[in-house]
């Protein structure tokens, strides 16, 4: 009898293991989902980005007609609060759903022009914020359709970097420009300088929005206005200090072209930074909220060199001894030209417009130049510190 009783718990117990081991195995997590269009390559491509908290292998499937793309991450579930169906550029990618199973996710792409394998890729990063458990998982659907536009900057082929090929002697050549666009071909080995002192660096400034597009607007002021009054204060003593500095913009415009959609104005941006191979990239905007009361100053990076978040801490620990407004600290996050430019990069946040004693102060040519001091000072301490 006592045999019995003790054959029956242990039976029991070795049923559960791979239960138990099945959800360990699914407590990887989706959890986030986003989309972008890129124009910047020789066939522009819509790129889906899904964040895990895990480390995942991707399959891919495509249906015999070519229509229908699946990609499974085997033993993931999605996060609560993750949308199960994302939009995109519907020249590419008609539908983006997740649909959740028990042995994963499979994320479902409908395309309305029939793509092979060739037309496909699936690569796995490393995560965006400091955990290093968590991985990135990328799905790139090349354009079918020939709609999108590749990258022009006014029509001048003065901007970019010409693609490269291969000769018969396994040598690197320019390609001829056929067209007024030139496409950057980017190389994936790093390009950016972490010596110290700001003499000889090439830094990218971008004064946030412009042109057809104002920005936050304020109760006297405009977003736009102000982040290119603050921009060219810090182009000027970087200039002062030996450093070159390419600007997106220097006067009120658009930097892709009046009226444009926000992929291309942003991918712009970054394609002026990625061609001047510039060692860091700094873009200047003013926050807003829909109440008065909300005001500071913040910083965001994104994780996708070991540098950015230096570059980030360096820039916001100055600004904050160059103002009064209160402190948001250093964040992370996937703004579009934090992620698509090849160098280190932060984007600042330097107050709210909705704020009236901040917009006050900062339309105030004291305070503009306390900020274009503090962020000189911030990239001059994180090149003293290699970035780190």
């Amino acid at each position: 009898m006592l045999r019995k009783y003790f054959i029956l718990p242990l039976l029991m117990l070795i049923c559960m293991v791979p239960f138990i081991s099945a959800q360990a195995a699914s407590s990887t997590e989706i959890t986030s989902v986003r989309t972008a269009t890129r124009n910047d390559a020789n066939t522009p491509f819509v790129r889906t980005v899904l964040d895990i908290s895990g480390k995942v292998n991707p399959r891919l499937f495509i249906d015999k007609t070519g229509r229908y793309v699946t990609v499974t991450l085997p033993n993931t579930k999605i996060a609560k609060g993750v949308d199960t169906e994302c939009s995109s550029n519907r020249n590419v990618v008609s539908d983006i759903t997740l649909t959740q199973r028990s042995s994963g996710t499979d994320i479902n792409f409908k395309v309305p022009h029939a793509v092979t394998k060739d037309d496909l890729k699936v690569f796995t990063l490393p995560g965006t914020d400091n955990a290093k458990s968590a991985s990135r998982v990328v799905i790139d659907i090349n354009d079918k359709s020939g709609k999108i536009k590749q990258w022009r900057h006014w029509d001048d082929d003065k901007i970019g970097i010409a693609s490269t090929t291969k000769d018969k002697n396994n040598q690197l050549k320019q390609s001829a420009v056929s067209n007024a666009a030139t496409i950057p071909s980017y190389a994936g080995s790093q390009s950016y300088n972490l010596t110290k002192g700001l003499k000889g660096k090439v830094i990218c400034v971008d004064p946030g929005h412009g042109g057809t597009d104002s920005g936050a607007i304020g109760a006297k002021s405009q977003e736009k206005n102000i982040t290119l009054a603050i921009s060219k204060r810090v182009a000027s003593l970087l200039t002062n200090a030996g450093a070159t500095v390419v600007m997106t913009r220097t006067t009120d415009v658009d930097v892709y072209a009046p009226n444009d959609g926000a992929v291309e104005e942003l991918q712009a941006r970054c394609n002026i930074a990625n061609a001047a191979k510039a060692d860091v990239f700094v873009c200047i905007h003013i926050d807003s909220f829909s109440t008065a009361d909300a005001g500071g100053v913040t910083a965001y990076y994104n994780s996708k060199t070991p540098y950015d978040y230096g570059l980030a801490k360096y820039i916001h620990d100055q600004n904050m001894q160059a103002t009064s407004f209160p402190d948001r600290g250093v964040q992370t996050a996937n703004f579009y030209v934090l992620l698509h430019t090849n160098m280190p990069a932060t984007l600042l946040e330097l107050g709210f417009i909705s704020n009236p004693a901040e917009e006050d102060a900062l339309n105030t040519e004291a305070q503009q130049q306390n900020f274009a001091e503090s962020i000189v000072k911030g990239l001059a301490d994180y090149f003293d510190h290699n970035g780190n």
